[in-house]
């Protein structure tokens, strides 16, 4: 079996990279749940509070967005 993904450049080119790139930010996912799994198990991960969490969290995330926006 197989599948295609087709689009229509250059009007779709933000959905074919995205596409492309979906595995990047699969990735991401996984390490983001990874970690969180590990501050839940180990302790606080060594952050001052929630909100630099959420800032480590929010930098991962534009990090992998900034791969697909180019």
């Amino acid at each position: 079996m197989k599948a295609v993904l087709e689009f229509n450049l250059p009007d779709e080119r933000i959905e074919h990279i995205r596409a492309v790139r979906a595995g990047d930010a699969w990735s991401t996912l996984h390490d983001l749940d990874q970690h969180l799994r590990s501050i839940i198990k180990y302790g606080d991960g060594g952050y001052k509070s929630p909100e630099d969490l959420a800032a480590y969290m929010r930098a991962a995330i534009n990090d992998t967005l900034s791969l697909v926006e180019e």
